[in-house]
């Protein structure tokens, strides 16, 4: 590819925050029909440089340039209007409305009034282009979030967008929907479309990329041609900055001993649809993995299991007694935590501090003299940044300065401030990359080594194999089995994940290997 395919250029693109250098000297081009991977560890700087090239900020040096014509404004409607659409990885559709009025927010094309039966007719061309079971008159709200995000991805193609960032897009997708969009982003590819794609799974970019351009601590590392001599070995080594090992995961050696107490037990929790009877006991110390394909109902459950779904029956006990309500400010006095998978919405305040999310569950060990002490907030926020090393400018900031992996680890403070003896966790190493995800991981076998109980739900199975001493496995609703550790792998999990009530195929794909679900 040479210079006439070039539809993005970023030329010595410099971003200072005051002292901190968010980015500095960085080059690259992204050519028509390219899929451009785009990889680096939380803070390396990618955040930032989407954030120019949607034209959310302007950079401190240096310049971008879009199909030939350098930007002299930087404003998210002078992107979109040279062709550049974001998917965030937070997705910003409108839950409230129809998918065609998702699709069009703004009408068709400069007609600004158009007859709400055009506009159906339009969005219906426009999902079966590619192939997908989803009605234009459906409630956004109804739809799974892999449908909403396709949404979004029409939505840009309405706007006639011919250069997309995607932002983390499978980090909620499970294995077929993952193979769904690779396809659609193939289909993109061949229309001559650019795709910016960002995203922390090495083997996912390895497969659908064909460059990728590396960042270190704002740094450009250099861009790296998707050929034979490209490994994820190499890639790691350069976004790290040092050599890495092969692979993060290892499989678990259980040391949970058998006669070691039941810490909670869950009896016949079912809902009005959905989950059935669901059972099963968990010990002190253990890290019971809990995973299953979309709509095999473990969203439900885990939001069950803390009160925030209702229930038809079932019992919740800990620590040998029945716990007679079932909600979060009776399960936290007894010492059971929950995190949330969606930091924006259900983990963070990120209207508040850094300081204010992490001390709110413990106030009332943050007085002297009957009120609160300042001090005190502040010395107990930095024990949680030392212990996880968050990066972060001031405890005063809010969440919303920092990269994924860093709110993550604040999330995790917040629950471990009331000394939890069990946490409920959903999805810990979502949108975070390796060397970040790397020490959450260690720091939950930590956690349950030091006796707290672990009930993990992921879509990540080589997490699920490294992390959990057994693993549970939904499927429609109910309980397919549990995994004992030397049994499990990615191929015993997948078996139970997809087989019928009555032994056979549901369906939803084959037993080979399989990394993501729900």
């Amino acid at each position: 590819m040479g210079k006439k395919d070039a539809v993005l250029e970023i030329r010595n693109v410099v971003k200072n925050y005051g002292n901190i250098k968010a980015l500095r000297d960085i080059s690259f081009t992204v050519h028509k029909g390219e899929i451009h991977a785009l990889l680096g560890e939380n803070g390396a700087g990618k955040s930032t440089l989407i954030k120019i090239i949607s034209g959310e900020i302007s950079p401190t040096e240096g310049s971008v340039v879009i199909n030939g014509e350098e930007l002299k404004t930087f404003h998210p409607a002078v992107s979109r209007a040279r062709g550049v659409a974001v998917v965030h990885q937070e997705l910003s559709v409108f839950e409230n409305m129809a998918v065609y009025e998702n699709i069009f927010p703004y009408g068709a094309g400069r007609k600004m009034m158009v007859p709400g039966k055009e506009l159906i007719e339009k969005a219906q061309a426009s999902i079966e282009r590619f192939g997908l079971n989803i009605s234009p008159t459906e409630k956004v709200a109804n739809l799974t979030a892999s449908a909403q995000q396709m949404v979004e991805i029409l939505r840009a193609l309405s706007e006639n967008a011919k250069i997309i960032l995607l932002d983390e897009p499978t980090s909620g997708l499970n294995a077929k929907e993952t193979e769904r969009l690779m396809r659609i982003l193939h289909q993109l590819r061949g229309e001559g479309i650019s795709v910016i794609y960002i995203s922390h799974r090495i083997a996912e970019i390895m497969e659908i990329s064909d460059c990728v351009s590396v960042l270190r601590d704002g740094c450009y590392m250099g861009t790296f041609r998707n050929d034979e001599n490209l490994t994820e070995h190499v890639l790691i080594s350069h976004m790290v900055g040092r050599d890495f090992e092969k692979s993060i995961y290892a499989k678990k050696k259980s040391v949970v001993r058998e006669d070691a107490p039941i810490a909670l037990e869950v009896r016949n929790f079912s809902s009005e649809r959905g989950i059935e009877k669901v059972s099963f006991s968990v010990r002190k110390g253990e890290i019971l993995g809990i995973a299953g394909l979309e709509g095999s109902g473990t969203a439900e459950l885990s939001r069950m299991l803390f009160g925030l779904q209702s229930r038809k029956e079932g019992e919740l006990w800990f620590e040998g007694e029945r716990i007679p309500h079932i909600n979060p400010t009776e399960l936290i006095k007894h010492g059971i935590m929950y995190l949330s998978n969606n930091r924006k919405d259900m983990g963070l305040y990120f209207q508040m501090s850094i300081l204010d999310n992490v001390v709110t569950p413990s106030l009332s060990h943050m007085t002297a003299g009957g009120l609160l002490s300042e001090k005190k907030m502040r010395d107990y926020t930095l024990e949680f940044v030392k212990e996880f090393s968050i990066v972060l400018g001031s405890v005063y900031d809010k969440p919303g300065s920092m990269s994924g992996g860093n709110q993550q680890k604040a999330m995790l403070s917040i629950c471990l401030g009331v000394r939890p003896k069990v946490i409920i966790i959903n999805e810990p190493t979502r949108g975070i990359d390796v060397g970040a995800k790397l020490e959450i991981l260690k720091f939950l076998e930590k956690l349950a080594g030091d006796g707290c109980t672990i009930l993990c739900f992921s879509s990540d199975l080589p997490e699920l194999i490294t992390l959990s001493d057994r693993i549970l496995i939904m499927n429609s609703g109910r309980s397919a089995g549990i995994i004992e550790c030397d049994e499990i792998s990615e191929t015993s999990i997948m078996q139970l994940a997809v087989m019928d009530r009555k032994g056979g195929q549901n369906g939803t794909g084959s037993t080979e290997k399989t990394c993501e679900m729900e």
